[in-house]
Formats: structure tokens, C-alpha cells, sequence
């Protein structure tokens, strides 16, 4: 989940590109997903390395994302998912190995894809995933739900801490909304409710990589879980010590497109022939 600022965007911040993305390759797909509040934007800087090494990228837009608070407001958990679901049908005309790779709420989705399409998938790469918050924060989610009840879609929050990023420049340029509905991190724990069952479904090679100082999803709960619960024979956990929550734009990202790169990597075959006219 993304903080989002009560400051308007800065100039470079505005001028930044949120849009979906499709980066040509061969032999290889990967199947990006950016998490709650964010905008495919944070999954750049890693598909345009994968790009670097032949892979081929799609880059996808959360349904509800990268526009208004209310179009956010207005998606639900399963209009997230058809996103994800409508990225990997792109992929399958290729005939190739698919990767997908997730990021805090689109690692959640991630898993959840995994789980339903088995051998369509060839791996699975979880960036920070979400599937806990801080407990305190749960807990305030749950009883304000409790309380509000169906009024929770109408009341929208100011976030003012920014996006969960360690490194000043970088996120001085992260997109950022004013506002974020309540609703979108309620839908968030109802997501994780039905991907955690899921979790022991995923039997494809597993990375699973998280930043011990993140502040959005508390890394010894969510690793925890992800690493104990996987049904992946062969899974692998990273830990990284100087980025927070978003890690694919922050202090180390390099270290993590370098390792995703080398996880996906494995998956490669040679390069379909396709008809052409």
C-alpha cells in the first residue's frame, strides 16, 4: 500500500510517466503488477532492466489506479484482479515462458494469479507483499469498517508521510495522490483473506524479496508467512537493509532487478518462430 501526500505532485513528479507499459523481448515473459495506490510508474525502472537482457515486459495498470481518487474508490479487489488476469492473457500469444512479478498489493495478486493458473505460470516473483499491515493499523481498518459500515466508500483520507521510499531523490519524483478512500485498503484486507488459503497452492519457483525497515508492510510477519505457508519446493528469500517499502525505486534497486533478473533468467527458451501477414 502507497502513502499518498496532501502536497500536490512536484514539477518532475508531474511530469513522470504512470502509464502501462510493453517493453519487446524473446524467449521469455514477465508480467508486471504494482501495488495499492501506485501506478505501473514503480515497475519501470525493473522492466526496463529485464527489457536490457532480451526480456519481454508488460507493464500492467491496476484497475482504479493512476487516475482519481474516485475511480480508485469505485474498483474493487476483483477489478484488480481482471487487470492482472487481462496482462497475462497479452503474454500468452507469445507461447513463452511467463514470470509474473508483483509489488506490496500486486504481489498479493501475484500469488493469487499463480495459484489460479498453475502451469501457465512459470514463476513467481513477491516484491515487499502486503499480506499484513501493521497491527495497529488493522485494527483501526477493522473497527472504523465496524463502526462506518457503508458510509466507509464516501470518507477519503490525506496521507501526508509520502510513499514509503528511503532514498530523498527518488522519492521527491514518486507519483504521488492528495487523496486515497478508505475503501481501497479495506479491499486490500479482503484481498489477502482469500490469497492466504492460496498460498500453499503455489508449487512454481518462488522469490520473495523484502526490505527489513519497511514501514507499509512490517517484513518479519510478511516474509514470515509468504516463505512458511508457499507450496513452491523451490523458494528463496532476500533481505534488503537500507530500502523501505518500495523497493523497486528505491536505494537498492538495483540489487533487486539484478536479482529478479537472475531468478527469471532460468525460465528462458529459444524464441518462438511466428507467422508473419
Amino acid at each position: 500500500m502507497r502513502s499518498d501526500s496532501d502536497e500536490p505532485p512536484s514539477p518532475r513528479s508531474a511530469g513522470v510517466d504512470t502509464n502501462e507499459f510493453f517493453l519487446p523481448g524473446a524467449g521469455l515473459s514477465a508480467l508486471l503488477i504494482h501495488g495499492l495506490t501506485g501506478t505501473p510508474y514503480e515497475m519501470r525502472y525493473l522492466g526496463e532492466q529485464l527489457a536490457a537482457r532480451g526480456v519481454r515486459v508488460r507493464g500492467v495498470k491496476v484497475a482504479g489506479h493512476a487516475g482519481t481518487p474516485e475511480e480508485l474508490g469505485a474498483a474493487g479487489y476483483d477489478n484488480w484482479y481482471e487487470s492482472a488476469v487481462n496482462g497475462l492473457e497479452e503474454l500468452r500469444q507469445y507461447g513463452e515462458p511467463i514470470v509474473v512479478v508483483g509489488l506490496s498489493m500486486g504481489a498479493v495478486l501475484a500469488a493469487r494469479l499463480t495459484a489460479d493458473q498453475g502451469e501457465s505460470i512459470a514463476g513467481v516473483v513477491l516484491l515487499a507483499p502486503a499480506f499484513f499491515l501493521p497491527t495497529t493499523i488493522t485494527l483501526a481498518l477493522k473497527g472504523i469498517r465496524g463502526v462506518l459500515g457503508s458510509i466507509v466508500g464516501q470518507i477519503y483520507l490525506l496521507n501526508p508521510g509520502g510513499s514509503d521510499i528511503h532514498d530523498a531523490a527518488a522519492k521527491s519524483v514518486h507519483p504521488s495522490a492528495r487523496l486515497m478512500p478508505l475503501s481501497a485498503p479495506l479491499r486490500l484486507l479482503d484481498l489477502t483473506a482469500v490469497v492466504k488459503p492460496m498460498l500453499p497452492r503455489i508449487t512454481q519457483p518462488a522469490l520473495v524479496m523484502h526490505a527489513r525497515r519497511d514501514h507499509t508492510c512490517p517484513m518479519r510477519k510478511n516474509l514470515g508467512y509468504v516463505m512458511k505457508h508457499l507450496g513452491s519446493p523451490e523458494k528463496r528469500a532476500v533481505e534488503l537493509e537500507e530500502s523501505y517499502h518500495v523497493i523497486t525505486v528505491d536505494s537498492e534497486k538495483e540489487r533487486v532487478a539484478g536479482e529478479v533478473a537472475g531468478f527469471v533468467e532460468r525460465f528462458r527458451v529459444a524464441p518462438q518462430k511466428r507467422a508473419v501477414g
